[in-house]
């Protein structure tokens, strides 16, 4: 069996990072110093990164590749990578799923299962409202993280063997029971997984449609409500 590291944690040669957990992803803005060179290691989870600010090249066993900003990068568990790091370094936002949440992972098997390399601005804008919404100071924030980690998700695998994404033409009565539910409940501390359950669908399939039809992520929403309704 050929030799392999033990797993490292997702900031690994960082010079600063900031992490939540939110509906079973562990959402982390991480910085890398320039010109870092980490060896050959593994990660516990399949993780997304998304390169908001700089580049590196990833490296494998024999081969590398260039990711510039606005690059997704997915990998599964246990994938033995390597990253070289260019004058700029880099800032990245990595989301890694629970893997005991298996519902969460059903349909983004076919991203999580293997490695890509995606260069996508419109990925890469979701992450960078992602990662300014962990520096946010008010209540809301959990809930945006949540659902912007969702619509990346659901776009990145967009195009993919993934049930359960599609977008419905007509608004569905499920998203206009959501849809209540967060203007009952707009001064609580929701969740996008909360709101899912209560209307039985997936969070990423409610994140990506609530956005096709409003216009807006749900933490977006939400904030708009307390606005207009007051807190």
């Amino acid at each position: 069996m050929p030799w392999q590291p033990d797993a490292s944690p997702i900031t690994l040669g960082s010079s600063r990072s900031r992490s939540v957990d939110v509906g079973g992803f562990l959402v982390t803005r991480v910085r890398f110093p320039p010109l870092l060179k980490l060896p050959l290691h593994t990660h516990e989870r399949a993780t997304v990164a998304v390169i908001l600010r700089g580049s590196f090249d990833g490296l494998m066993r024999s081969t590398s590749h260039p990711c510039p900003a606005a690059t997704v990068v997915t990998e599964p568990a246990g994938e033995l990578h390597g990253n070289l790091f260019e004058r700029a370094g880099a800032e990245v936002l990595t989301v890694q799923p629970d893997p005991a949440r298996l519902q969460l992972l059903e349909p983004l098997s076919g991203v999580l299962g293997e490695v890509n390399h995606i260069r996508d601005l419109a990925i890469a804008a979701v992450a960078r409202r992602a990662a300014g919404e962990l520096l946010a100071p008010d209540d809301v924030a959990p809930l945006a993280v949540e659902g912007l980690i969702l619509e990346m998700l659901a776009l990145t695998a967009r195009g993919r063997a993934a049930s359960g994404l599609g977008i419905e033409r007509r608004t569905p009565g499920w998203l206009e029971e959501a849809r209540s539910l967060l203007h009952d409940r707009h001064r609580q501390q929701l969740r996008v997984g909360e709101v899912a359950d209560a209307v039985g669908v997936h969070p990423v399939h409610l994140a990506r449609v609530f956005r096709s039809h409003y216009g807006m992520s749900v933490g977006a929403y939400v904030r708009s409500l307390r606005l207009k309704l007051g807190r």
